[in-house]
Order: structure tokens, then sequence, then C-alpha cells
């Protein structure tokens, strides 16, 4: 129904989990980290729908705001995680998620200058998750850097994006994160060894509206991860595994039966009310924005940024 709930393959990850046909569902899906503190959390046009979210904290707040039928039901990523189980015995190398490594998002990273850092400090070999675009963009002498690779997991709407993004979590031994976001916390859950860097490594330098932006973002994240108990000081403190295992809501993880009822596929008539819901959504977004906009986005090609 909603368009952004087929994004990084939550929907049909969910369908997997419930052994059943992936169809429009009569709810929303939390797809990302949500701020505790934002202002509109829990906001919606059809209220009556439920907001399927990662943990009571987030349903608390909304609750708090007035906002109810929020029902929490852990991660997406915890779905995906009970799906595909195995480890990786002998992980090796490090993962890397800089600025702007969203799907379409353009990155102004130096990629040069992070290779440098990267190789001081931490086991090769790198590999680096960047958008779509970028890959494209990413110059081929950077690209022939030693033990330098560069991955992308697909636009918004792939499928397998969640999954691939999980199994090279796995298969690396060390996790470096340059934005804190929902792939340090899917991180620490792994158990893996995670950091955070100062450094953005912007080709901008320090006083570049870019920079002034991503202080303010990650000033944001930081202090809502904090607010969970997250030791931000000391990543790797064991009990931040407890605190990700919170953050992600895996004491509300449900039964596929109880899923099934909660995103409207256990009714015929749900069914049909989610598809004639989304139909009018997706004439909304084409009226506002232009011929297949709504398509579009679905699928996250609405995103690409186009050379000037």
């Amino acid at each position: 129904m909603y368009i952004d709930n087929g994004w990084y393959g939550g929907r049909y990850i969910l369908s997997r989990y419930c052994n059943t046909k992936e169809t429009e569902v009569l709810a929303s899906i939390q797809h990302g980290h949500n701020l505790i503190n934002e202002k509109n959390l829990g906001k919606r046009t059809l209220s009556k729908t439920p907001w399927l979210v990662w943990n009571n904290k987030i349903s608390e707040g909304c609750s708090k705001r007035g906002y109810s039928n929020v029902i929490p039901i852990g991660s997406v990523f915890l779905y995906l995680n009970k799906l595909n189980s195995s480890n990786i015995k002998k992980p090796k190398g490090t993962l890397v998620f800089p600025l702007l490594s969203h799907p379409e998002e353009e990155s102004q990273t130096n990629y040069e200058k992070l290779a440098i850092y990267l190789k001081k400090n931490f086991p090769a070999p790198y590999t680096i998750s960047v958008s779509v675009e970028d890959l494209k963009r990413i110059d081929k002498k950077i690209k022939k850097i030693k033990n330098l690779n560069f991955l992308t997991w697909g636009l918004r709407g792939d499928k397998k994006y969640l999954d691939k993004l999980i199994n090279n979590i796995k298969k690396n031994q060390k996790v470096v994160c340059i934005y804190p976001g929902s792939p340090l916390i899917y991180s620490l859950y792994l158990k893996k060894k995670v950091y955070l860097l100062k450094n953005y490594f912007l080709y901008d330098k320090k006083n570049s509206k870019k920079v002034k932006e991503t202080k303010k973002s990650c000033k944001k994240n930081l202090k809502d991860f904090e607010s969970y108990g997250l030791d931000i000081k000391n990543l790797n403190n064991k009990k931040n595994i407890d605190i990700a295992k919170k953050m992600l809501g895996e004491e509300f993880i449900k039964k596929p039966s109880e899923l099934i009822e909660l995103l409207g596929w256990d009714k015929l008539y749900k069914k049909l009310l989610a598809k004639i819901l989304s139909k009018i959504i997706d004439l909304k977004e084409n009226f506002f924005h232009g011929y297949n906009y709504s398509k579009n986005r679905r699928i996250g090609k609405d995103f690409i940024w186009k050379k000037k």
C-alpha cells in the first residue's frame, strides 16, 4: 500500500517469513532507524492502518504524541536473520559505510584518502558500500587500488537489498561506519567489531554547508542511540549487543500467523482494500509529481542523480 513498504526488501522478507505470497499490505512498515524525538513521529494520513515499528520505545513515543495504532513487531532485519541464520566461519576484512551510502544518493566522499586511512588502521580487504549511481562515478584509478572493492546493494526497491547488506556484514571481520545509521545497529547485533569514525572524508572542507548538515544529522542519531543506553564511546562494549537487540525489538518478534493478521493478509477484503488504497496513493503521487512518479518511487529510481 504505502510506497516505502517494499523498500530494502521489507515486504518481501516478511512474506517469506510468513510463507505466503507477497502482496500489498494494509499497514506501514518501518524500514530503518527512526529518531524517537522526531516531532511528528507516528503521524500518518491513514491512521486507521497500523504502523509496524521496531520497538516499544517508538510505539510509546507515538502514543505520547497522540498517535495510536503503532505496534512493535521487531525490525525486518530480525526476520531476515531468522531466514538466513548461517554464519561465516572465517570472516575477514573490513566493511565500510561512508556518508550517503544510500541506494541512490550521490556521495561526496574522498575515497582515495579513505583508502589510505583504512590501510593504516584496519585489516584488508576493504569493501565500501556505495550507491548505484556512485558506483558508476568512482574514478577507475581508485577502483584499481589494491584490496579495495566497491559494492552496491541495489536500488531501494531491490528485494535482495537487505539480504546483500547483511551477508556482507557477516563476511567481514570488522565494520567501519562514518555515519551512525541502521548498519551500525545490525553489525552490533551480529557481534561484529564496530568503529565509528569522526573524520567524514569529504572533498569539501571545514565550513561547507554539507559538513554542517552532516554534523547536525550525526549528532541527532548519536543522541537517539544514547537514549537507548548505547555506549557510543566504546561501541565494542559487550552490553551494546543487548542494547542493539532492544533497539531492533527482538522481544517483539511475531509468529507468522500474527504477522499475517497485522499485515492484512488474513482476509480477502483486507487484501482488496490494500490494493485499492495503493492505487489511490499512486494516482495522488502521479498527479502532484508527474507521470509514473509513484512507480519509480516504489522501486527507487526517482532518487537517481542525473549527471549535469
